[in-house]
């Protein structure tokens, strides 16, 4: 080995003294004292040794310092944290620099006492810090909350050093973290390296997160698995699942791992049925006569043609004698809770059809990574996405009713099995067990590990959602979408087209006014009523209210003046999003200054007061989101009176805003929850365009009584938004994985 030169020997030297100097000062340096104090969903206990009461996840208290500055840059936090609740700790440190939509959420880790002590890197301008301790409603106390400035030595060295150990174990990662630091120090130096750090840190890496988020709450132990066996045998319901599997030239390595994690389930009432397509490799017959033999549970067949996925998919089915069907691909695995988790919804919901869970992918390592974390049923994100995919289990009565997977659909089979299956059932019949029970083998050729890969099961699943909404909706229409993996639907307009009457909201009336003239530009080819209407925070409901209340549209549409649409089509979208009879309130995406995001719908129990937030704030404009949620249509629980699309006869029906008790803030949201109670949906459409426009305005401050009279009345519905997944994070407005799951695990 050649020897370093002595340059670089003096220089490495040097910063090892510093370093040395750093932490050894690190001690000594002046500790800020910060002091919580309440902000919201947290008041006094009365007693005992828990000091406050926390109303769930979007409790937050304030981190002030007295007489002293907030910490900036590199800073250790530590506090304690003890909640009465076990699981309920679950810290989230919440950095305002005091510009709207660019709120930091930084996930604080805890020891097994309660103990918390972080290296965080703060933005150089913080305007104010608050922390939500915990993840559900809890008793709690906060003590001993301090803040330490960390120079950038000893900061790159405490933040770099876990991450080398780890690529000592996991060298086939290194490639990747190189390609990061490097193109960092090549286009920002130092700071550019130091900006990385930060944004690890602060979460903002995925890097570690999921890994972290599986060891904590999705790794079965010992006890953990006798538990779950006494809780199998304990079901009084015991239903046999046919997993059902066609096998085509699969590796040897990976077939006996798909096989194994079926024979490792810890429920023992299933069977296998396999059938293989003519498989040339020889070794394919082998390895199932070998299981065959050894488990009476495995059967399987050998076609004597090839026929392709379908055709082996419904010789697999043939063989089936359980009451339900699980989809199992050849290469993939099933975690040993797999089909208990789905006999406990099946005993919750007997007369379920269809029960769907989470999936994740799993490399040829077994290292799992990028997560699908899926909502309850929501037939509009199904109708752009296979929703329901892996793990996907299905009454066999109703899979033999609908004639089994259809040859001429491969790639996308299960998409348009579970479209057809879905015609014959009720959304009240189809479960989601929140549970990631599905590891998809992510190798080459695979759609795992890239939708592109094969772009016929794309052209094949805009066949099967294009059969199906001329069985369902005439007239709708699949287009593609942002990726080979999302489409679009587009909804008819009937002829003539409604009359609409726009509303728009400003400050005064002046405000408005002078933004009509482009308005009526943008609304050409429309029978367009313009109002104008009044969104101060004291008088925005009334205002709207009377401004709709002689309307002569057959859709209201509430418009901030300074937003201007950016799609061509985006009336069309919105009205005929609202004109579906199943629909209340249409909302659009709404783009700031910058051309990020700024609303992508609401998800109730996110952001600082707890109310509701939207996740995919500050998304560039072009992103996709979470598996591509944000760009496509879905139901969601409520959108922004900024843009707010909804028929006048169901707007007139609850009444219109609630001016009594939410004049000004949250009333959008209030009223979709209200035409939720009556059956209506919320609907948010990415293909409705509008940008803020300038000077921009100040946002007014939302008055805490707000928030206090919204959850007053939904506070039974904000912990539990059916369209965001319980394995994601409440309380800010970023999609993070919770820590726990909601409820703790």
């Amino acid at each position: 080995m050649s020897e370093v030169p002595e340059g670089r020997r003096r220089k490495l030297a040097r910063l090892t003294r510093d370093a040395a100097h750093e932490v050894r000062m690190g001690v000594t340096r002046p500790t800020v004292h910060l002091t919580p104090e309440p902000v919201t969903g947290v008041n006094a206990d009365s007693g005992g040794p828990f000091e406050w009461n926390a109303d769930g996840a979007g409790a937050l208290v304030a981190l002030t310092a007295d007489r002293q500055p907030l910490p900036t840059g590199w800073t250790q936090l530590s506090f304690q944290l003890r909640t009465e609740a076990p699981g309920a700790a679950s810290p989230v440190l919440v950095v305002d620099t005091g510009v709207a939509g660019a709120e930091q959420s930084i996930r604080l880790p805890l020891d097994a006492h309660g103990r918390a002590r972080a290296l965080v890197r703060l933005p150089d301008a913080v305007h104010a810090l608050r922390l939500g301790p915990v993840s559900h409603a809890t008793r709690f106390r906060l003590t001993d909350v301090r803040a330490v400035r960390v120079g950038r030595t000893e900061a790159a060295l405490r933040t770099t050093l876990p991450l080398a150990l780890r690529l000592v174990r996991e060298p086939q990662r290194i490639p990747q973290v190189a390609r990061r630091y490097l193109g960092a120090l090549r286009t920002g130096g130092l700071q550019g390296v130091d900006g990385v750090l930060g944004q690890k840190s602060q979460g903002r890496l995925s890097l570690e997160s999921y890994d972290d988020w599986v060891a904590q709450y999705d790794t079965l132990t010992d006890a953990d698995r006798e538990s779950l066996r006494r809780t199998a045998e304990a079901l009084p319901w015991k239903p046999r699942v046919s997993v059902v599997m066609p096998t085509y030239n699969t590796p040897e390595v990976w077939l006996r791992r798909a096989i194994d994690s079926v024979r490792a389930q810890l429920y023992p009432h299933w069977e296998l049925c396999i059938a293989d397509d003519a498989s040339r490799q020889p070794h394919v017959r082998a390895v199932l006569e070998d299981y065959a033999q050894r488990d009476a549970r495995i059967r399987f067949v050998v076609r004597p043609t090839n026929g392709h996925i379908s055709a082996a998919s419904n010789s697999a089915l043939a063989l089936a004698q359980g009451e339900f069907v699980a989809l199992f691909d050849h290469d993939d695995e099933l975690p040993e809770d797999a089909l208990l988790r789905v006999a406990e919804a099946l005993n919750a919901h007997p007369d379920a059809d269809i029960v769907y869970s989470d999936e994740d992918k799993i490399d040829p390592r077994g290292r799992r990574f990028d997560p699908y974390l899926k909502p309850a049923f929501n037939l509009d994100l199904f109708r752009t996405q296979n929703l329901i995919s892996h793990l996907g289990v299905y009454r066999t009565e109703r899979v033999r009713e609908v004639g089994g997977f259809r040859v001429g659909f491969e790639g996308s089979q299960d998409h348009d099995l579970a479209l057809r299956v879905m015609e014959r059932t009720t959304p009240e019949r189809i479960h989601h067990v929140p549970r990631v029970l599905y590891h998809w083998r992510a190798i080459p050729g695979s759609t795992a590990l890239h939708a592109g890969e094969k772009d016929y099961a794309s052209i094949a699943a805009r066949k099967a959602l294009q059969e199906h909404l001329d069985r369902t909706e005439p007239g709708a229409r699949i287009e593609p979408g942002a990726n080979a993996s999302l489409q679009r639907v587009r909804h008819p307009l009937p002829t003539p087209r409604p009359r609409v009457t726009a509303i728009l909201q400003a400050r005064t009336h002046e405000a408005a006014t002078a933004r009509l003239h482009g308005w009526r530009a943008s609304a050409q080819g429309w029978d367009v009523d313009w109002r104008v209407a009044s969104d101060a925070q004291e008088q925005a409901s009334a205002s709207a209210n009377e401004a709709a209340r002689d309307a002569t549209g057959d859709v209201l549409l509430f418009l901030d003046a300074d937003l201007s649409p950016d799609s061509e089509d985006w009336l069309a979208e919105l009205v005929s999003q609202a004109l579906r009879p199943e629909v209340g309130a249409v909302g659009a995406k709404l783009l700031a200054l910058d051309g990020r995001v700024e609303h992508a719908g609401f998800v109730l129990g996110m952001g600082a007061d707890g109310v509701a937030g939207c996740p995919y704030r500050g998304l560039p404009r072009d992103g996709t989101g979470h598996v591509g949620r944000a760009a496509v249509q879905q139901r969601v629980s409520a959108v922004s009176a900024a843009c707010l699309a909804v028929r006048r006869s169901s707007f007139e029906a609850v009444g219109g805003f609630d001016a009594g008790h939410l004049p000004g803030a949250w009333r959008d949201v209030d009223l979709c929850l209200r035409l939720a109670a009556r059956g209506l949906w919320t609907v948010w459409t990415p293909h409705a365009e509008l940008m803020r426009q300038p000077p921009a305005r100040e946002p007014e401050v939302v008055p805490s009584a707000a928030a206090a009279a919204f959850k007053a009345r939904w506070k039974d519905t904000l912990d539990s938004d059916v369209f965001h997944s319980p394995n994601h994070a409440l309380g800010t407005e970023m999609l993070r994985f919770a820590w726990p799951p909601r409820p703790p695990r």
